[in-house]
């Protein structure tokens, strides 16, 4: 719909400036009168010029053009905006679910293959990825969230949290906290979510995402200052990740 009307308004703007050039190159003609009429002007002493009313009416109508000019302009550089920022945001949107989806499938396909992840050091104590009991522990929380019981889901994460502290599936936890926290508009505990994911976890594949959702609930606060620096962190520390191609788009539109 924006950019019909971005090439309507163009459209209009382009008419309305020809119709203005081709007023100012080409004023009326005033067409000379026989030299019997001319002999007869002269001898009243009429003038043989332009009438001056009608030459001042054609200015206003010149004058009326280029205010109408200067509005249809600042009209399509409105819709240029607008049609820039539903572009951005429908982006943004778009390559958050697609991470967000590629994550988890990638996640439940590990978790059921191998015992690797991003783990700092657990204990031998802790359970194994393919612990068949805590995966089913994970994936339950996750159906809640799917099913948009958010209560429940946030209660199951966090139990799941302080159960398994240092599984390899905890950052994921963590995470999707942070996002039910924030659906929720429980911006606190959606910060402290993230952050405990980026201190305890630090090599963890979502700490780029962790560090974006930090950036953005430090933009949509107003502190500029802190959100611009964990953008640029992403974008530094993780030059690759999809979450800094969003921050340098969040940046970029500031």
């Amino acid at each position: 719909m924006l950019k019909q009307l971005v090439t309507y308004s163009a459209a209009l703007l382009g008419s309305t400036l020809f119709l203005s050039t081709q007023v100012v190159a080409n004023p009326p003609v005033v067409q000379s009168q026989p030299s019997h009429v001319a002999g007869q002007g002269s001898s009243q002493g009429r003038s043989a010029g332009p009438d001056a009313a009608f030459v001042e009416n054609l200015m206003l109508q010149v004058q009326d053009l280029q205010r109408q000019m200067a509005e249809q302009r600042g009209l399509i550089e409105e819709l240029h905006h607008q049609l820039q920022m539903l572009n951005q945001e429908q982006r943004e949107r778009y390559i958050d679910l697609d991470q967000r989806m590629l994550m988890m499938q990638q996640q439940a396909g590990e978790a059921g293959t191998s015992g690797g992840g991003s783990n700092t050091g657990g204990s031998s104590s802790t359970a194994a990825v393919s612990d068949e009991a805590v995966l089913n522990e994970y994936n339950a929380a996750r159906e809640l969230i799917r099913e948009r019981q958010f209560p429940e889901a946030i209660a199951a994460l966090n139990r799941f949290t302080e159960n398994h502290p240092d599984h390899s599936l905890t950052p994921n936890a963590w995470y999707w906290l942070g996002e039910v926290h924030l659906v929720n508009r429980e911006v606190a505990d959606a910060s402290r979510a993230f952050q405990k994911l980026v201190d305890q976890f630090p090599r963890d594949a979502k700490v780029p995402d962790s560090l974006y959702k930090l950036g953005v609930i430090a933009q949509q606060q107003g502190d500029q200052s802190e959100a611009s620096r964990l953008y640029r962190k992403v974008m530094e520390e993780f030059p690759d990740s999809q979450s800094a191609k969003l921050s340098e788009a969040r940046l970029a539109s500031n």
